[in-house]
């Protein structure tokens, strides 16, 4: 029997996850992330399947990327809740090389100030060019 028209179901995919999902934007994401990271990207949820985005950034200073003339360097680590981007991730700066202690305070200061702001967007990219401002 013929289905009568605009009577077309969906795939099953489409009907279990909305097109706006926590996990969807989270995995967008991430995919963004690596690809304008590359090596100084890495997820760090090691396989685990649907698990929210725990990653580690390599940050340089805008404009110093190339081998020796890097003399600082910071890793931005960020872990996601389920409900990212509407909850605030964990945020930390870990292994920082040629920064003051009262740098990265002032920075860990900012970080928290504007991951609070932006809440309801992805924000890791933004996170990541505030540093260095």
């Amino acid at each position: 029997m013929a289905r009568p028209s605009g009577a077309q179901q969906l795939p099953a995919e489409a009907a279990a996850e909305p097109p706006e999902s926590y996990q969807l934007r989270q995995e967008n994401e991430l995919q963004a992330l690596e690809s304008i990271y590359g090596q100084d990207f890495q997820d760090l949820r090691q396989g685990r399947v649907r698990q929210p985005p725990e990653i580690n950034l390599v940050l340089h200073p805008q404009g110093l990327t190339g081998g020796n003339e890097v003399y600082a360097k910071v890793d931005l680590w960020v872990k996601c809740p389920h409900t990212y981007p509407d909850t605030v991730p964990e945020i930390e700066l870990k292994n920082a090389k040629g920064l003051s202690n009262e740098k990265i305070n002032e920075l860990k200061s900012r970080l928290a100030e504007l991951a609070k702001q932006h809440c309801g967007e992805v924000r890791t990219f933004h996170l990541r060019n505030m540093l260095w401002s």
